[in-house]
């Protein structure tokens, strides 16, 4: 008898997505559109409590859809946690909603997982067109993950554009849904077991996504805020953050908060200047404020879990 013929493998790509009707069409079509030659994909979208048509399109789109439902709050942790369940392919790579994935993007997340690394992390580039104040929130955040870093290993890689094998994954507790690391630092615990266990997380520039920030200067406030109250909390216990040791010490890191703000803004600056990329001088009073709401977040964040551990109870920071 002829031997029958091998099925085609699979990659599945989960989308956390909450109230995303308007882009989450062209989004799911544009994924759809990566496969390369003898690969399908999997296309998993996590409905987080929308309020809008979001699942509906996702379906129209051709996504498969879970609905968490209204009282999920809000959590996209939760909703790759879910969506990684369901998936059926492997690797399994997790793209935000507010990501349009560039030509080339897909094949080469796969490219690399063939080079050996259980994890890959594409580049978040600044899409065209976006207002002066979420530009200023993209150069504030991503200033290590954009296509003009060099490729190469790293310690961690924030989740809007990165694939896991399925078997490293699932060998991990997954991405942490309590709060409040749920929302800024909730890729770390599952990164750091990889690395524990000698897995490699690498760098590809060349897979691009352009990540859409949002605008307003109130946002850019709160977002800081709240990527600085669970830093200590989640990068202190993991050590998976870029010089880990200094969360080895966070009475330090709250101490010289003030300081700290304005040697990072001096950083980020720095890591844009060496990627000829200078409209971030034109954003310097922004830049700043942006990382003092790091700061104040980070001393508020810190004090808590000092104070408090593993036992603090669960909270949502805000910046009012």
């Amino acid at each position: 008898m002829p031997a029958s013929p091998r099925a085609e493998p699979t990659v599945s790509i989960v989308i956390p997505a909450r109230n995303e009707a308007e882009r989450i069409t062209a989004l799911v079509h544009a994924v759809r559109r990566q496969a390369p030659r003898g690969w399908s994909t999997d296309v998993v979208v996590v409905d987080d409590g929308s309020t809008d048509g979001t699942a509906a399109a996702a379906r129209a789109a051709g996504a498969r859809v879970i609905e968490l439902g209204p009282r999920s709050g809000g959590n996209p942790a939760a909703a790759r946690n879910r969506g990684a369940l369901a998936a059926a392919g492997d690797p399994l790579v997790f793209l935000d909603a507010d990501c349009v994935p560039l030509e080339g993007w897909l094949p080469r997340l796969l490219a690399g997982h063939e080079s050996g690394a259980a994890v890959v992390g594409g580049a978040l580039d600044l899409p065209p067109g976006l207002p002066a104040m979420a530009r200023c929130d993209y150069y504030c955040g991503w200033y290590h993950v954009h296509s003009r870093r060099p490729a190469g290993e790293v310690p961690n890689h924030p989740p809007g554009n990165l694939s896991v094998r399925r078997a490293d994954f699932a060998a991990t507790r997954g991405f942490t849904e309590q709060q409040p690391v749920a929302y800024a630092h909730e890729e770390l615990a599952w990164q750091a077991e990889i690395r524990r266990r000698g897995g490699r997380i690498a760098f590809e520039p060349a897979a691009v996504v352009h990540h859409s920030n949002r605008p307003g200067f109130r946002n850019l406030l709160r977002r800081n805020y709240r990527w600085g109250f669970s830093a200590i909390e989640s990068k202190a216990p993991t050590g998976a953050a870029r010089l880990a040791w200094v969360y080895g010490h966070p009475v330090l890191l709250i101490a010289g908060s003030v300081p700290l703000a304005v040697g990072t803004t001096v950083y980020i600056m720095g890591c844009w200047a060496r990627a000829g990329v200078f409209e971030p001088l034109l954003m310097l009073p922004a830049v700043l404020a942006a990382r003092l709401a790091y700061s104040a977040g980070l001393v508020a964040g810190g004090v808590r879990w000092m104070r408090h551990g593993a036992a603090a109870a669960e909270v949502r920071p805000r910046w009012e």
